[in-house]
């Protein structure tokens, strides 16, 4: 039997576990209770048979509930069931129809779980679900590191979920419930094209098939190394994540990006999937591979300042060489300078560069000039961030204004004003806020002065 060998082989089931067995009524559910009815004495198991009417279809899902609770009383199999209140909750919030059923349903079976005290969910995800769902992470773009597809197990509620029929094709289960002269439900939605993964279930699996037959097993090998090397990478992104991230607090994480930036890519991306997942606990976070590349890239440089402004409320704030995940961008890290070096472009966050020179006739390509005349006491100079009192003398005034206060009037996010790049001297004098406003000492047109400052955004 090719389910029992695939329960042996993955060490699915104990004995004296107790099995809570979710049945929709379809075929493949069905299979699943009909076969571990007939080896719940082989693994010394006790079953349970679980089914919710998401009350999408009327009546017909209603039927589908007293057709599951019938096969239950006939095998003598405890039954649990219950009517969702799907309709008046996508009425009420709106959003996707799917996700919003499948959050009741297991809300639903943890508490049966729970309640009754099973220790594994029992699934009937086959070896052609398995497919499906590979393709459409593939034509989808995948958020995680690596196509692992669906797993064979997962921690959920007191236990775990199990899926004993992804060793097994729609084929094989449909010959298996034949066999046993056992009707079963049919849910038309399953026909429609309206979902992405009933096209591809009836038009692009149907073409795999005919260039390969045994395609379902191919996956299925493809997916058991994927998920046996993600496991192993996992083990080494938490520990590596250990070393290079500082919990503040649930919503407060520092970054190193020295050395994050020597981690293979290969655990880089993991650790902040694993960071990701302690700042949102929900799973329909809107998160992206756009999002992931450019987080990728903030921690991956340690010069200059940036703010990425992270789904619900959340910041990814680098200052040079830490990178902090916070709710508060307030919260800054501690104030760092990067000193300016002559003669060549440097990166100072907010989307500038600087580049200062002696060379007074030299041409750089960039989008402001400012000649300004700067003494020995005055160099190096360096960039940093805002600083509690900052004040800078601009041309016209007679007494320096407040930086907080020139933010206010350029309309400056408050995210972004604990990052902009603020040129000052040896003296801590404050030069200019770079892009935004420059001091008295500056001036468009050439004079005496013995330095030149190009400006270029990007």
């Amino acid at each position: 039997m090719k389910v029992k060998k695939y329960i042996d082989k993955q060490q699915l089931i104990q004995s004296g576990d107790r099995l809570l067995l979710a049945c929709s009524g379809g075929v493949d559910s069905v299979a699943v209770v009909l076969l571990f009815q007939e080896i719940q004495k082989i693994y010394n198991v006790q079953l349970g048979i679980v089914h919710t009417d998401h009350q999408l279809r009327g009546e017909e899902s209603a039927e589908d509930m007293q057709f599951v609770e019938q096969l239950a009383n006939r095998l003598e199999v405890p039954f649990y069931g219950t009517t969702l209140e799907v309709p008046s909750r996508v009425e009420a919030e709106g959003g996707n129809v799917q996700v919003i059923c499948r959050e009741e349903r297991y809300d639903y079976f943890d508490s049966v779980m729970k309640q009754e005290h099973f220790d594994k969910l029992v699934l009937g995800h086959h070896a052609d679900d398995q497919i499906e769902t590979i393709v459409m992470s593939l034509v989808r773009g995948s958020l995680a590191s690596s196509l692992t597809g669906i797993p064979i197990t997962r921690p959920f509620s007191n236990g775990s979920i199990i899926r004993p029929f992804l060793s097994v094709t729609k084929e094989d289960i449909l010959d298996f419930v034949q066999s046993h002269e056992q009707s079963f439900r049919h849910d038309p939605s399953n026909d429609k094209h309206t979902y992405t993964r009933n096209r591809l279930r009836h038009t692009v699996v149907p073409l795999l098939r005919q260039e390969n037959m045994h395609v379902a097993d191919s996956i299925r090998t493809f997916v058991e190394k994927q998920q046996q090397d993600d496991t192993f990478l996992q083990m080494l992104a938490k520990e590596k994540f250990d070393q290079l991230v500082t919990v503040k607090n649930e919503s407060n994480f520092v970054l190193n990006t020295k050395q994050f930036s020597e981690t293979p890519v290969a655990l880089q991306r993991r650790v902040i999937l694993i960071l990701l997942k302690y700042l949102y606990d929900s799973s329909n976070t809107l998160l992206n591979n756009r999002l992931i590349e450019s987080i990728l890239t903030a921690c991956n440089e340690q010069d200059g300042n940036t703010v990425i402004h992270l789904p619900k409320d959340f910041f990814l704030i680098r200052h040079y060489s830490q990178v902090q995940f916070s709710s508060n961008p307030i919260q800054s890290l501690p104030t760092q300078s990067q000193l300016v070096d002559e003669d060549c472009w440097k990166a100072v966050g907010a989307g500038y560069s600087i580049y200062l020179t002696r060379n007074l006739n030299e041409q750089v390509p960039s989008d402001e000039k400012w000649f300004i005349q700067l003494e020995n006491d005055s160099l190096p100079l360096s960039i940093r961030q805002k600083m509690e009192g900052d004040r800078i003398h601009l041309k016209g005034m007679s007494t320096p204004k407040k930086v907080s206060r020139l933010f206010i009037d350029e309309k400056i996010p408050t995210e972004e004003r604990v990052v902009w790049p603020i040129l000052v001297s040896a003296k801590n004098d404050i030069m200019a806020i770079i892009g935004l406003r420059y001091g008295q000492q500056f001036e468009k047109k050439r004079n005496m002065q013995n330095f030149v400052l190009y400006v270029k955004s990007y």
